[in-house]
């Protein structure tokens, strides 16, 4: 916004990407000799060279040191009383600004840097706490709305917000001063005094009785990088968006970062990248993402917005993908991968209204932890408690291993109930693939039997004639189901064992997986991952089947587990889910045995399914059931 000849102004809230956007457009598209940021001028020596490091972040710390090492209990004309609990009373009190790369006020000073003009601070003198502002109109509305509109909104909602007028004041008289000296200027001034500092550009100047840089003198402005860890108590984006917003800055052809796309790339990015087995990676499939994405919708709308909060992002990948995959998403939220070569002191811990840092003139020193006042900080952050339970620690994993008795082994009831629902449906579908194959068309004569046969209707067309057809009754039933997820790497399966049924609505269960003790999640529960398996209903009992096809001279545990169903299966026809057809060696088993394999294709059900279906877990004992759904409910 052109305010007068010669100064050009943009409002700003710190930390928003979409502001530190509009200022590189600005200084990209016009030629300024000046660029005036809204910060306190305590700071001015000290950002050049915090900017020219970026994008690693640091902190510029203005504290009160003593000579005895400790911090001063306030300081001189600044009213600290500040409510941060009672337990705080006695701790020194601070100041800091992070040099944040998503700031519109940092980025200003970075194009400065960058085209070779110089910048000034002119923001007011004295140091206080921030008053948090009103919530915002949500930033996701800038694309549908403008910049413009967004930011005539955002001046509207803060136009009731108590300011010092004397701050007003001060920036618009720094403004009046570097008019004098420069011919165009860019002033990016926060939003809370973008009005005031207008009025009074357009008005007469205001006497006033200030100390001008007096003011900084009980101030000592330290430079400390922020731990990597706490970057997220520090900035107003989420360090993940934050380090997306530096690599579009690298690549002069990609496109700008949108903050769903943002949160849609946490998602994928955690699922790619965070894994180790590429059974973990497939249960996190592409309909469970999307369907956090929509969970993730609802209750940001729930909230009364559209760009959603770490609380959202977290609540939604544990509701989806269990207390794993929201873990390692709270993780890679926080995670910013421009990481400072420096030693622990060279670091600032940063929290809610707490830092601690390491002071250079007491290197031996204890970390001094200090009350501290984020100056960008323009909204509240506070602690809200979110239930997840980490993966279990290697030494939590040995005790797992060593308190499991080898003597108690059963299933979880739900993943019980869940294979027998998909055994049902697997044999009822391949009793309809059976009588499907047997049926047989005529022309039509006095009765439509079992319906019009359109299929051969169409390709008797000429004829004028009519076809339908019969679908005689299957005699035989199917009872054995056998189903094979990987038949090529028998290495990966050393667990092959046959299951009993607990009822007679249970069935035989055989199968051959993953070595359950190689992911334990709790004690006595253990997760394990199908290679294949196969079923017999009725239940009855048999023998280890893998053993009896290894005698019989089968080899390969899909092959092994096909001929040891066959063996003991009652009816003629054994439904055979796999990704392809029978092979020839295990039609001649099925003939061996008078049997017939009736194919069903895998990918005749959604990878979501078949992925929730190989993963099933091993419970040491009856009695593990009852605290077994803690760890693994949240993954059915």
């Amino acid at each position: 916004m052109r305010i007068c000849e010669k100064i050009e102004m943009i409002p700003a809230i710190h930390g928003a990407e979409m502001f530190a956007r509009e200022t590189r457009r600005l200084c990209s598209d016009g030629k300024y000799d000046c660029i005036a940021v809204d910060i306190p001028a305590l700071f001015q020596d000290d950002l050049a060279d915090a900017a020219d490091e970026l994008p690693l972040i640091s902190a510029l710390i203005a504290y009160t040191p003593n000579i005895y090492g400790g911090g001063a209990y306030g300081s001189v004309g600044v009213d600290v009383d500040i409510d941060i609990g009672n337990d705080s009373d006695d701790l020194p009190f601070c100041y800091y600004i992070p040099v944040d790369p998503c700031d519109a006020m940092i980025e200003g000073i970075r194009q400065a840097r960058q085209r070779r003009v110089p910048f000034r601070c002119v923001g007011p003198y004295a140091l206080r706490p921030p008053i948090p502002m009103a919530a915002m109109p949500d930033e996701y509305s800038v694309n549908k709305i403008g910049f413009e509109a967004y930011t005539l909104l955002c001046r509207k909602a803060v136009k009731d917000m108590p300011i010092d007028d004397t701050d007003a004041d001060i920036v618009a008289d720094n403004l009046r001063e570097l008019q004098e000296r420069y011919g165009n200027i860019l002033a990016v001034v926060h939003i809370s005094r973008f009005d005031a500092v207008m009025k009074r550009l357009n008005g007469e100047s205001i006497p006033r009785n200030d100390t001008g840089a007096d003011a900084f003198e009980p101030y000592t402005v330290i430079k400390r990088y922020i731990n990597p860890d706490h970057l997220y108590f520090a900035l107003s984006e989420l360090p993940f968006a934050a380090a997306k917003s530096q690599m579009e800055r690298q690549n002069p052809f990609a496109s700008p970062t949108d903050p769903t796309d943002a949160v849609k790339d946490l998602f994928i990015d955690t699922r790619e990248n965070y894994y180790d087995s590429r059974e973990q990676t497939l249960h996190l499939s592409p309909v469970r993402i999307q369907a956090a994405l929509t969970y993730l919708r609802n209750l940001t709308v729930m909230s009364g917005r559209l760009v959603p909060t770490l609380f959202d992002i977290v609540e939604a990948a544990k509701g989806v993908g269990g207390n794993a995959y929201a873990l390692r998403v709270l993780k890679n939220a926080k995670y910013y991968p421009f990481l400072p070569m420096a030693d622990d002191d060279a670091t600032v811990n940063v929290g809610i209204d707490r830092i601690s840092i390491k002071e250079d003139a007491y290197p031996d020193a204890e970390r001094e932890i200090y009350r501290a006042a984020n100056l960008f900080r323009d909204t509240e952050l506070f602690w809200r408690k979110l239930d997840i339970k980490p993966d279990p620690t290697v030494m939590q994993k040995k005790r797992y291993r060593y308190s499991w008795n080898p003597n108690g082994v059963c299933s979880h009831v739900p993943e019980d109930a869940r294979i027998e629902g998909f055994n049902e449906h697997v044999r009822s579908k391949a009793a309809r693939i059976l009588t499907e194959s047997m049926a047989r068309s005529e022309k039509f004569t006095s009765s439509v039997k079992d319906g019009i046969d359109i299929r051969e209707t169409l390709r008797n067309w000429h004829t004028g004639s009519v076809y339908v057809k019969e679908l005689p009754p299957v005699k035989n039933k199917v009872d054995t189901v056998v189903i094979i997820f990987d038949e090529d790497h028998d290495g990966r399966y050393p667990n092959r064992t046959t299951w009993y049924a607990e009822h007679e609505d249970e069935s035989t269960l055989s199968f051959y997986s993953t070595n359950p003790f190689d992911d334990l999640i709790g004690p006595g529960v253990a997760r394990s991952v199908y290679g294949g398996l196969a079923l017999l209903f009725p239940p009855r009992s048999v023998p280890n089947i893998f053993r009896c096809a290894a005698a019989a001279g089968v080899a390969g545990c899909a092959a092994q587990l096909t001929a040891g169903s066959l063996m003991f299966a009652k009816e003629k026809n054994a439904a055979f889910l796999a990704a392809k057809p029978p092979s020839l060696q295990m039609r001649s088993l099925a003939a061996r045995f008078k049997k017939h394999l009736v194919w069903i294709p895998l990918s005749t059900f959604s990878t979501e399914t078949l992925t929730r279906m190989r993963r099933f877990h091993v419970l040491n004992g009856k009695r593990v059931r009852a605290w077994a759904s803690r760890f693994i409910g949240d993954e059915l």
